[in-house]
């Protein structure tokens, strides 16, 4: 049996966590005077409550070597097979981490992929091999499937506030300000494993038109897709980015999920996000 291992920054549903038997392991997050496992000792209203509330960004810290090794050796114990997917080696440690433990092992039964994503951008291909496990698949299928993926995924992420950008060190005050003058929302995208800015709209309505508008522009086949739509603590406008994209395209599956801790750190509050694979009506 192939069990997919990935960390919370993946930001699954719950509901496909169990489905699937996707084994998680979380990273943390520290506030001033608490530390939290992201995704398990604090949901996402009550991190975003306390991210309200603190003056300071937390900070967040990866899943250690020690972790993995504890998870691997209890998978290959029982004779299973192991494909972890883990988020952008240049975001975080994680998967640095994850090697560790398993050149620690030694054990030709476990492949480590470096998504260079984050959030359910790389959930989705934790979700496509998960589900491609349960259905008897190869490891060798799985990952050149994941491989397949992770060239074509395109990551479009709204940000509603430019609070955080500031807090983090990333905007001045000036720009802080002037972009919440002139209700600027950026628009960022991933490339090479790195978040970078894309386009700045004014405006949330704008922002959707320009992710509709780009679509179509590149004329992305979205009709046998499954995408991903996620959140920081807004569903009203994850909602409304899903009306919209299934009254201009015929998408066969659309995940919804939540953001959790970490990425709520960065994106702040109002933050949405949309997640799709390139592959081209002409193709």
């Amino acid at each position: 049996m192939i069990r997919i291992v990935t960390d919370s920054v993946s930001d699954i549903p719950q509901n496909l966590i169990d489905d699937l038997e996707i084994e998680v392991l979380p990273l943390t997050v520290n506030f001033e005077h608490k530390s939290y496992r992201d995704g398990v000792d604090l949901s996402a209203e009550e991190f975003f409550k306390l991210l309200g509330e603190s003056p300071k960004l937390p900070t967040t810290s990866q899943v250690t070597p020690g972790e993995f090794l504890k998870v691997f050796e209890e998978i290959t114990s029982r004779g299973d097979e192991v494909i972890a997917i883990l988020m952008s080696s240049e975001l975080s440690g994680t998967y640095n981490s994850a090697m560790t433990a398993r050149n620690m092992l030694g054990n030709t039964a476990i492949d480590v992929i470096d998504s260079q994503g984050v959030t359910l951008g790389y959930g989705l291909l934790v979700i496509e091999g998960a589900r491609m496990a349960k259905n008897g698949y190869t490891r060798k299928e799985i990952i050149d499937r994941i491989t397949y993926m992770q060239e074509k995924i395109e990551y479009k992420f709204v940000v509603d506030t430019l609070e955080n950008l500031y807090k983090g060190g990333r905007l001045n005050a000036a720009e802080a300000f002037m972009g919440k003058l002139l209700n600027i929302k950026p628009i960022l995208t991933m490339k090479e494993g790195k978040l970078v800015p894309e386009e700045k709209v004014r405006g949330r309505k704008k922002a959707i038109k320009w992710l509709l508008d780009w679509i179509k522009s590149h004329q992305i086949d979205l009709s046998n897709q499954t995408i991903g739509v996620n959140h920081s603590n807004d569903e009203a406008y994850a909602l409304e980015l899903i009306n919209a994209i299934h009254e201009n395209f015929d998408v066969k599956e659309v995940i919804l999920s939540k953001t959790g801790c970490v990425v709520g750190t960065h994106a702040g509050p109002g933050a949405v996000a949309i997640y799709f694979l390139n592959e081209y009506i002409d193709q």
